[in-house]
């Protein structure tokens, strides 16, 4: 009689959890309500019915992980999840929700809530090819596919066929633009509550107006945001609307903005510290990682740093390295006998190499990035490796140091890297620009948000990031160049709110991390931490590696 009372049970709870997204009820009273009078976006305060992951890159690791700590975090209702995943690793997600979940009942409610989505395409950016709106009167998600994007197959039609299968969700009109841009991407669209906020990268004209009417729909509640400084720029790489579980709707809402400024205050402020911590990889996968983007980037500085100096440069006190840039200084004041009628041949490293392949991945079937992304990454590595072949044929670094540079790099303490970044002013005023360009936003926002919501007073959080790439010194007031900025480490602002708990990409400094838990704290939520390098090294973390839908409760509607 037990074990017929077990599998009845078994059947029972299958058949009434047949999906998640039955126990989402927009009517309920305790749903917050829909924003009235702005955009049919929704920001991430709201409740997550349903969210969408690939194994594309991050393999069943990131899924699983990705999965469970999500089901933990909202664990009374949980999500339905649509997984574009192959067999291996739909039975890791299983097995692991079985090792995870407190008990059977819940580990089978969980599973249930489990769907595969069958696609050819199991694209990593599930935030960009799409983007999830409400409907009025429904309060259920309306996935709207970025037109143009193409890089993402079928991927959207497969998703719209489970979806509205499973959870009776609806296509919506699709976010025309002509030609696509990367800022037509939904990592680059975000909201606050009622607000519409739409990044200005790669928008020239009255393209950023047009595209904000289509996105937006209310113009008025249309927010402009600085990304223009990121080589891949979206909002989502430095801004993150939190929730407030102190403050009730529509006031439960909080503000994350990434701070330079923030990041060298607490390199100086911690000096010993390391500044990039591995230690829960085997030494080989830490000087593999210490090898790839980005990290690469500031081995390279640190080397041409140590040359510099052993050489008796000090180009901090340069005025030709300002009016030239670094590449020009090098390859005209430091290096003449090499410079002086020389052909330089740059020799591709592993991580060109890499990131070749990647885009020769991605161009299969006639499919390539937008122009203006593709330049910029091709000017990047020609820039890169131009600067290292120099150095290498005047013998300031040997081809053979590579390893040794990843060591050394590897080793770096806190105060190693904020004198690395104040001993180079272009380095230094490269992240003061950042910094300056994102506080003038959040004073913009601010004032945005009082005047669409006087009655809230939304409380603020700066999390340390700190930037590489380039100034602009012809321009009237120096800034950075358009385009050229990548997070060191991965970006804080770039993760999801899942009821009380923020699940963001792991900080990879510790010093970083204690201040982000601190802050975060304060705010009433809790941190969880996932390890996402396999996209951080793509320029893209956490939240561009998936995609939450939400809901809300129309407004008048009750049930």
């Amino acid at each position: 009689m037990t074990i017929f009372l077990q599998i009845l049970l078994s059947f029972f709870l299958t058949e009434a959890s047949a999906n998640s997204c039955s126990q989402h009820n927009p009517m309920a009273a305790d749903v917050p309500l829909c924003p009235a009078g702005g955009s049919k976006l929704l920001s991430e305060n709201f409740p997550i019915m349903a969210a969408t992951v690939s194994d594309d890159m991050g393999g069943p690791r990131y899924v699983k992980e990705y999965v469970t700590k999500v089901l933990k975090a909202q664990s009374q209702k949980p999500p339905q999840f649509f997984l574009a995943v192959t067999d291996e690793t739909w039975d890791e997600v299983v097995r692991e929700i079985k090792k995870q979940a407190p008990n059977q009942a819940t580990a089978q409610q969980w599973i249930s809530g489990l769907s595969r989505v069958k696609t050819n395409s199991r694209w990593n950016w599930q935030q960009d090819y799409f983007e999830s709106f409400f409907d009025a009167k429904t309060g259920k998600p309306v996935l709207r596919e970025v037109q143009g994007y193409g890089r993402h197959g079928n991927a959207f039609a497969d998703l719209i066929k489970q979806s509205s299968k499973d959870c009776s969700f609806q296509e919506g009109q699709k976010l025309t633009n002509n030609p696509y841009k990367s800022g037509h991407s939904g990592g680059n669209i975000e909201a606050v509550n009622g607000l519409c906020l739409i990044g200005s990268d790669h928008f020239e004209g009255d393209e950023w107006d047009r595209y904000a009417k289509v996105t937006c729909e209310n113009p008025a509640m249309a927010v402009l945001t600085p990304s223009d400084f990121l080589s891949v720029g979206h909002t989502d790489e430095f801004f993150k609307t939190l929730k407030d579980p102190t403050q009730k709707a529509p006031c439960d809402f909080s503000l994350a903005f990434a701070s330079p400024k923030k990041g060298l205050d607490l390199l100086k402020k911690n000096p010993q510290g390391r500044a990039f911590d591995f230690s829960h990889l085997t030494p080989d996968e830490a000087l593999a990682r210490m090898s790839q983007t980005p990290y690469t980037y500031i081995c390279q500085e640190f080397s041409y740093s140590k040359a510099l100096k052993n050489n008796g440069g000090n180009p901090e006190k340069s005025r030709e390295k300002r009016s030239r840039g670094v590449s020009q200084f090098l390859f005209e004041i430091i290096l003449p006998p090499v410079s002086a009628g020389a052909t330089v041949q740059p020799l591709k490293d592993a991580e060109s190499r890499r990131m070749q392949e990647y885009l020769e991945r991605i161009s299969e079937g006639g499919i390539d990035d937008p122009a203006l992304e593709r330049s910029r990454r091709e000017e990047k590595y020609a820039r890169l490796n131009r600067r290292r072949a120099l150095m290498r044929q005047s013998g300031m670094i040997k081809s053979s140091s590579s390893i040794q540079d990843a060591m050394d790099c590897y080793n770096m303490t806190n105060k190693d890297l904020a004198d690395l970044i104040e001993e180079d002013f272009e380095f230094k005023e490269f992240n003061a620009s950042i910094e300056e360009a994102t506080q003038k936003f959040k004073k913009e926002l601010l004032a945005k948000v009082k005047k669409s919501y006087p009655q809230c007073s939304p409380k603020t959080v700066e999390l340390p990031d700190l930037f590489i790439g380039e100034m602009d010194y012809d321009s009237n007031t120096p800034k950075y160049v358009n385009g050229s900025a990548d997070s060191i480490f991965p970006n804080p602002t770039n993760g999801d709110i899942v009821e009380d708990t923020f699940i963001l990409p792991e900080p990879v400094n510790p010093a970083f991390k204690a201040e982000i838990d601190s802050s975060i704290k304060g705010l009433g939520l809790k941190t969880d931490y996932i390890d996402t390098h396999f996209a951080h090294s793509m320029n893209g973390n956490l939240h561009c590696s998936s995609h939450t839908m939400r809901y809300c409760r129309p407004q008048g509607g009750t049930k």
